[in-house]
């Protein structure tokens, strides 16, 4: 294969050393800068379902071994880990959990560390990953990318497996060039520990990782050497046991893992156009749709065959991951994340090609170049902070801790709540049921499960003490479940963010 591409004749950076180092702690420094910004908020910024769900695992574990936590809140805490159960290894939640003991008290903004400190390192991946591949050029200006981008800039910080999940990958990638370059014992021992971790840290790596090693074996060694190569067998081994150990552990084990894998695939949406048309709105909502196509143009530009299969070769990958995954692919905005390092090395690739071509004498190009993306930089940099700034989230502990207070820990309840009750489990200490949302019922109507009401409501309520609603706008658009509690319960308490009914003196048993 062809060497290493340090950086190509016409490029418009300098190839001084100190330079580029210049330029990278710069860069670093202000993705840092801006992510570090308002970093004790509460995690209800960026999908606070799932944040939230961590919050609560790291802190059972925490609880669990040690005594941070009064017995009786410590119980309630392991109590509620357990009730989590498994969606994959809970390193983040480890982490954070270790981070608690070690300061002796519960911080939550340690895990929003942990996730900015991976999306660097992955940016540090990228950077490498992307020189090889084309030069300097375009590896700082898929790096600018990476780290600016502003739906990234914001999805970096949270306390979920994510930013973990795209470093893991993108290193994975850059083993993955070196390997197909040196077919070495220790090359090949590197990308399959790598790959294996980026698989064990969430399992739909493999669509990311399995394109891109077919593309450079199919076009780079062949296809009948890889297969009759004996350190190909071992990277495959390497990459794929960590996580058969830990689905073997979750589903034959312990039977926690087996739930995940339910009401995830929904194939009659492959035959609707809207399915296509919301999946394109997430694009454009997290890497913009302009962006992802400029990526595919800078896929072909590169010049080494194998790597345009390699990089075609993920973008096969993220398509057969939405079309397995049609549901999340277009209501979870976070499960596009991994496509972003994809689109920033192709941003790279393209921008950099066409700026040597199209931008003239290289001084007025390089000029060009460098005021286009200082440019791009501010703004983007100013928006994530004006972002941050506007919401500040801590007052809602204070809600949450008081209408826990007003129920009393332990305390049956159920209710139609913000994530899924989850704020009340974590600032409440309350453990509630959860009403199903209107979204809720459609997406399981999709799944083929119907509900009757009276039934679902017996059901949900039995043994239940109060029904908190704090969900004011999904409660007036569900008018039959509106009607049959302010028909026949009465109000306990009505404050201006919460409404609890009293479900154990029902009104018709005073009549």
């Amino acid at each position: 294969m062809a060497s290493p591409v340090i950086n190509q004749p016409g490029s418009l950076l300098p190839s001084r050393k100190w330079v580029v180092w210049v330029i990278l702690v710069f860069l670093f420094g202000l993705g840092a800068l801006i992510r570090f910004y308002d970093l004790t908020d509460a995690p209800l910024d960026f999908h606070p379902t799932r944040q939230l769900h961590s919050a609560l695992i790291a802190r059972g574990m925490a609880a669990q071994a040690s005594d941070l936590y009064p017995a009786e809140q410590a119980e309630i805490a392991i109590q509620q880990w357990k009730l989590e159960g498994l969606i994959e290894p809970p390193i983040m939640e480890r982490l954070t959990a270790f981070t608690y003991l070690a300061l002796g008290r519960e911080v939550l903004w340690a895990a929003r560390i942990y996730a900015i400190l991976f999306w660097l390192l992955g940016g540090v991946g990228l950077y490498l990953l992307v020189k090889e591949l084309k030069g300097i050029d375009a590896a700082i200006i898929a790096l600018i990318f990476y780290l600016f981008l502003p739906y990234s800039a914001l999805a970096s910080r949270a306390f979920q497996p994510d930013p973990l999940l795209v470093c893991s990958i993108i290193w994975a990638w850059w083993a993955a060039v070196k390997w197909a370059r040196n077919s070495s014992w220790k090359w090949t021992v590197v990308a399959g520990l790598l790959a294996g971790f980026a698989i064990f840290v969430k399992s739909t790596a493999v669509f990311f990782l399995l394109g891109a090693y077919i593309g450079l074996v199919l076009f780079g060694k062949g296809i009948r050497f890889t297969i009759k190569d004996k350190r190909t067998w071992l990277l495959v081994l390497l990459a794929v046991l960590p996580y058969a150990a830990f689905h073997i552990y979750g589903v034959y084990i312990t039977g926690q893992l087996a739930s995940q894998f339910s009401l995830r695939f929904f194939p009659q949406l492959w035959l609707q156009p809207a399915f296509y048309l919301q999946w394109i709105g997430q694009v454009n909502g997290t890497v913009g749709f302009p962006f992802f196509l400029a990526a595919i143009l800078g896929i072909f530009l590169l010049p080494e065959k194998s790597h345009r299969a390699m990089l075609a070769g993920v973008l096969l990958g993220y398509f057969l991951y939405g079309m397995t995954f049609t549901h999340h692919i277009t209501t979870h905005d976070y499960y596009h994340l991994p496509l972003v390092p994809l689109v920033a090395a192709g941003v790279g690739i393209a921008l950099s090609t066409l700026a040597r071509q199209l931008l003239g004498p290289k001084w007025l190009a390089r000029l060009i170049l460098v005021a286009v993306l200082l440019g791009w930089i501010g703004v983007n940099a100013w928006d994530v902070r004006v972002t941050l700034k506007r919401n500040d989230y801590r007052p809602e502990a204070a809600i949450w801790k008081e209408l826990g207070e007003t129920l009393g820990q332990g305390t049956p309840v159920v209710g139609l709540l913000h994530d899924y009750g989850y704020r009340l489990e974590y600032w409440g200490w309350v453990t509630p049921s959860v009403w199903f949302t209107s979204g809720d019922l459609r997406y399981r109507e999709l799944a083929g499960q119907t509900f009757d009401f009276d039934t679902l409501f017996i059901e949900t309520t039995a043994g239940k003490q109060y029904f908190v609603v704090t969900l004011f706008g999904e409660y007036d658009s569900q008018p039959e479940l509106k009607a049959k509690l302010e028909k026949g319960y009465p109000v306990y308490k009505q404050a201006g963010d919460y409404l609890i009914f009293d479900l154990m003196h029902p009104l018709m048993e005073q009549q």
